[in-house]
């Protein structure tokens, strides 16, 4: 049998005679997926690709699933043209093949002037408007009509409700495809608001330091004044237990916030912002360390891993890329379609910009004047050395 490939889409939709209430958890189950996660990566995002695959008997049989407990999906057979996120109700779903598109627009279930854009793409246009890509050759077709409804049916009608667990092996065992959240600036929080929130962050980690290290400095009296019972190993301690201290404080501060319920450290929640993964999702605590150290190398590169949240499509700092985490807008919510508006920024986070990067401004300044004055200081110094 030659190769191809085939792709299952979730419509959304429920089957006559079955209710949305019983469908959602039937299907979770039959998935092996936490109702909430399929609520907010399948069902808000649907019509959706969930699946491709070269065995179309094993879509069938995920189809014949779906259909078993009321929830639509259909297969079709893309044909080597980038897949398309679809704009419905004022909400980005998908993505779908682009085959998917265009029967349901020639069936008349969407209208042509229906905006579209290619996965990766952030440009939308109406479908009747949209050039894409040269059609690459195409899959072999699908079975007749006739003979998949039959196929997907018969398979149904064997499958109960309560059995359905026991088909899956593992939690997403039907290897659904979850695709990342597209890019859009009402999605993704920019470089200027991320910087705000980091500069809130900053003030209460400085807050912290400075306690911490007024307690050191009084045990660093201490150990001093011992006289001549100084031990260096004291001495030692003295200076690194501060900083041990910190360094774990610090990475605590950020892992445990962004792993935890708000998803985000106070400069962020103070910003309206947040952390997730690349499907929307709240991360754990060790991708969130991850993330952490990964600031390292952001900055070990003259800040370079931070500037890139600027001009990335999904503005996605360096440690974001080696974490595999985003930074969104606290509107991206599960269960809820993706925001279309994206939110103001706070007057408070213009004043923090500008006073954090005048401080820069000043700070070079003074390294200038400062360096000038030593070399004017130089000069005179030899020009006095000849009398």
């Amino acid at each position: 049998m030659e190769n191809s490939n085939y792709a299952l889409v979730l419509t959304g939709a429920v089957l006559p005679g079955h209710a949305p209430e019983s469908v959602w958890p039937a299907l979770a189950a039959y998935f092996r997926m936490e109702q909430d996660k399929l609520t907010s990566q399948l069902i808000a995002r649907a019509p959706l690709m969930v699946k491709q695959s070269d065995d179309l008997g094993k879509l069938q049989t995920l189809q014949a699933g779906a259909a078993a407990v009321g929830a639509e999906a259909e297969i079709c057979a893309p044909d080597g043209r980038p897949a398309l996120f679809v704009l419905l109700d004022n909400a980005p779903r998908g993505p779908v093949p682009r085959v998917f598109v265009e029967e349901r627009i020639e069936h008349g279930l969407w209208p042509d002037s229906l905006s579209v854009a290619e996965v990766g793409s952030n440009t939308w246009h109406p479908f009747r408007e949209f050039v894409g890509p040269p059609v690459a050759p195409a899959a072999p077709a699908l079975p007749p009509a006739t003979d998949l409804f039959s196929t997907t049916h018969a398979a149904a009608a064997s499958v109960a409700v309560t059995a359905l667990p026991s088909q899956r092996t593992d939690a997403g065992g039907a290897g659904l495809d979850l695709y990342a959240l597209p890019a859009g600036e009402a999605i993704h929080a920019g470089f200027w608001r991320r910087c705000a929130a980091l500069v809130i962050d900053g003030i209460l980690i400085g807050i912290a330091s400075s306690v911490v290290q007024a307690i050191a400095g009084v045990g660093m009296m201490g150990v001093v004044g011992a006289g001549g019972d100084l031990r260096p190993d004291a001495l030692f301690g003295a200076m690194v237990v501060p900083f041990l201290i910190l360094f774990v404080g610090q990475w605590l501060y950020f892992a445990v916030f962004e792993s935890g319920k708000a998803q985000a450290t106070p400069g962020k929640m103070a910003m309206g912002i947040k952390v997730v993964d690349d499907v929307g999702q709240r991360i754990g605590f060790g991708r969130a360390s991850g993330r952490y150290f990964g600031k390292i190398v952001s900055g070990l590169i003259l800040n370079i891993g931070y500037l890139l949240a600027g001009f990335t499509a999904r503005k996605q700092a360096l440690h974001d890329m080696m974490a595999g985490t985003l930074v969104v807008f606290n509107g991206v919510q599960p269960a809820q379609p993706l925001p279309t508006v994206r939110p103001p920024m706070p007057w408070y986070g213009w004043l923090l910009n500008v006073l954090l990067f005048g401080a820069v401004a000043l700070a070079i300044i003074g390294f200038f004047v400062f360096a000038a004055s030593l070399a004017s200081l130089g000069a005179n110094t030899q020009g006095g050395s000849g009398f």
